[in-house]
């Protein structure tokens, strides 16, 4: 990792179709790029999963079929995605959900994505420690942090970095870095090659 003063994220948010397994495909994606707490780019997509989004996260997230009909699906963006990720600590809030959707989809585009992640979560319990719920919108709120469009990937994404760029300039870089997982793996997503 380069100066402790340069730490490069990338916060994502994906919201999903809500099938089971790996039926449960991206719908929309946000990404905000930060250089430390400037936030240097972004990126946003309405994506078409393939599979149809079920009423219950049609409900909750206002995603409907139609809105992602005609949208690019994923294997269209995947380049351009892993891209923008590469070399940066990859951020979300309950971080597992969003890089496992995100490895999945990667995968299904023969790409190898495995990158460092920061859980927003894990990194409150520490550094804004006392609070009832460590959910997005209750912590942005506890935190007197503007409201947003709860379960929008562009809104969640830029409210959990409002989070991160609070937590980051109240405990500086090297006890960020101290909470950020796989590390040592490979950063670089790669193309896979088949023998077959």
């Amino acid at each position: 990792m380069e100066n402790l003063s340069e730490l490069k994220f990338a916060v994502v948010d994906v919201e999903t179709s809500g099938g089971a397994g790996d039926e449960n495909r991206i719908t929309e994606i946000g990404i905000a790029l930060l250089d430390g707490v400037e936030q240097v780019g972004e990126f946003h997509s309405l994506v078409d999963p393939g599979v149809p989004i079920t009423p219950f996260v049609q409900n909750l997230t206002g995603i409907t079929d139609e809105m992602v009909r005609g949208a690019p699906q994923f294997q269209a963006l995947a380049e351009e995605i892993a891209e923008l990720l590469d070399g940066r600590i990859f951020v979300a809030h309950n971080v597992m959900f969003d890089s496992k959707i995100m490895r999945t989809e990667m995968k299904r585009c023969c790409i190898a994505f495995d990158p460092p992640r920061l859980c927003t979560v894990k990194l409150s319990r520490k550094v804004f420690p006392g609070h009832v719920s460590y959910s997005l919108h209750n912590l942005t709120e506890a935190l007197g942090l503007p409201d947003f469009n709860h379960h929008r990937a562009m809104a969640d994404t830029l409210a959990c970095a409002e989070i991160l760029k609070l937590a980051y300039n109240k405990v500086g870089p090297e006890k960020i870095l101290k909470e950020v997982k796989n590390l040592s793996k490979p950063k670089k997503a790669r193309i896979i090659v088949s023998n077959s």
